[in-house]
């Protein structure tokens, strides 16, 4: 999947000033993919007689419209593309746009964008003095990089983060990020393993002893309790209860803390028999972090979150709300520019969930609505978010409405979802260098970077596999050698 971000200045060039700056930028080691290609023409028309310059320069002069064969150019490198494109003519005041269509793997990509900014910048300001122009009014006006708005999308995103908290949105990412927390909730995408926690919380609150013990497995998916203390969802304990009245004595952490109490020949405060002499059971109880992430839902919020970074959203585009505290939780992320609302909820799709689901999405103006439920979905909840669609679309504002009904499910659908918008985007933003190029130039940078990734990838198979230590291979001759003398011995 690709992304796009877009930088807009306010300052206008003619036909000539563009065709200079290109020319500067491929001084500078940026190569121009369309003008290349189309000097490159003009040469195969010439018979490479050096003269592709001059054609070029007689089309320009012979046009009607002489803005349409310069629109703009794109710069191509290993995992991401930068597009330079003029809009407006002489007659008509103009900008200039620069984007960078990247990957989820390129680094930093917002730092790159800026960077290309200000070296657009200064290659303006150095043709500029070369004309005459006054240095500092051409300087200021170069100075004025904006983001490019999307429809509703930086607004509505924009306007979403503003209303939080700096310092506890920045404490939330924080701890969204935490790498136990993040483990944790992917375990909890299964129902069993919540349901099997809670009744663990219930059973440890009631003081009674968790059924299942270390080393066994859960019935429905496979995972053991062990692997549940791994992640920090369980720890044992060792409780002592009287065996007269039944009521809890102790909760110890291990079994050295057991022999520390019967040491000291403590006795039973209800009966008076000694410690020693009670029932003692190893049991199982829920840590902090299960009961922080079980309550109102959290481990969806974090789980969520981890989904978006994996399918390549920088932090700065995702925005959590705090908490509401009845299991429901709100969540937006910027999507190339627009915006995706997500609605969770730790439970049932109900008719009142869905209505706040559509209150939250009209508040926000999200072009995009994701419901999330563990939950039955019902039929009457469904019915009021698709004729909230109904009622957007015969408006005139459409609104894209994606249930989710299984967790192990979100990838892929949201990838699909952010696929579709990345498409569509870029199309909007590029089409204008069709023409010039020749090309669907949208799906010819798609295509690239699917065919870049494959390759990559098969290169990755194609290593050699690594040497093993020679200790390990003085030990694999030793196996083989004593394999053969066995195999003789047996023939014989």
């Amino acid at each position: 999947m690709l992304f796009i971000e877009s930088r807009i200045l306010e300052y206008q060039l003619d036909v000539a000033a563009r065709l200079r700056l290109l020319e500067e930028l491929q001084r500078q080691g940026l190569t121009p993919l369309v003008r290349s290609t189309r000097l490159n023409c003009y040469e195969q028309v010439l018979m490479n007689t050096g003269h592709a310059r001059a054609m070029e320069r007689s089309l320009l002069a012979d046009g009607e419209d002489e803005s349409l064969p310069v629109p703009g150019d794109l710069f191509c490198f290993e995992d991401y593309v930068f597009a330079l494109i003029f809009d407006g003519t002489e007659e008509v005041s103009g900008e200039m746009r620069v984007a960078i269509i990247y990957e989820a793997r390129t680094r930093e990509p917002l730092h790159k964008l800026d960077s290309f900014c200000r070296t657009i910048s200064d290659a303006v300001l150095s043709l500029q003095e070369q004309t005459g122009a006054e240095r500092p009014v051409t300087a200021l006006a170069l100075t004025g990089w904006r983001q490019q708005a999307t429809a509703t999308g930086p607004t509505a995103f924009t306007r979403y983060v503003a209303r939080q908290d700096v310092d506890a949105r920045y404490t939330m990412m924080r701890r969204e990020t935490a790498a136990e927390r993040t483990r944790a909730a992917e375990l909890l995408e299964d129902a069993d393993v919540r349901q099997f926690l809670q009744h663990t919380h219930q059973a440890h609150a009631e003081g009674c002893a968790a059924k299942l013990l270390p080393g066994e497995r859960l019935a429905t998916t496979g995972l053991s309790v062990d692997q549940l203390m791994g992640a920090g969802l369980l720890r044992p304990e060792v409780l002592v209860t009287c065996r007269q009245t039944g009521h809890s004595l102790f909760r110890l952490p291990t079994p050295d803390a057991l022999a520390v109490v019967t040491v000291s020949h403590a006795a039973c405060a209800e009966c008076g028999a000694a410690v020693a002499d009670e029932k003692i059971e190893e049991t199982l109880a829920p840590t902090p972090l299960a009961a922080a992430l079980l309550e109102n839902g959290a481990w969806l919020v974090n789980r969520l979150h981890s989904i978006l970074r994996e399918l390549g959203l920088p932090e700065s585009e995702i925005a959590l709300d705090a908490p509401a505290g009845d299991g429901e939780a709100t969540m937006m992320a910027n999507v190339c520019g627009e915006p995706f609302l997500f609605v969770l909820r730790d439970g049932p799709l109900s008719p009142a969930f869905a209505r706040r689901a559509i209150d939250s999405a009209v508040e926000t103006q999200a072009l995009h609505l994701t419901v999330i439920a563990t939950g039955q979905i019902q039929n009457e909840g469904r019915a009021r978010l698709l004729e909230f669609a109904r009622r957007r679309a015969r408006g005139g504002n459409e609104v894209e409405i994606i249930i989710i009904e299984d967790m192990s499910a979100a990838f892929a659908m949201l990838r699909d979802a952010f696929e579709r918008v990345s498409r569509r985007v870029l199309a909007d933003q590029l089409s204008v260098l069709d023409a010039a190029l020749g090309l669907n130039v949208s799906r010819l940078i798609i295509n690239r970077a699917q065919l870049l990734q494959q390759t990559d990838r098969q290169s990755f198979a194609d290593l050699p596999e690594a040497p093993l230590p020679p200790s390990q291979q003085a030990e694999q001759r030793d196996v083989a050698l004593a394999s053969s003398a066995g195999g003789d011995s047996i023939q014989s």
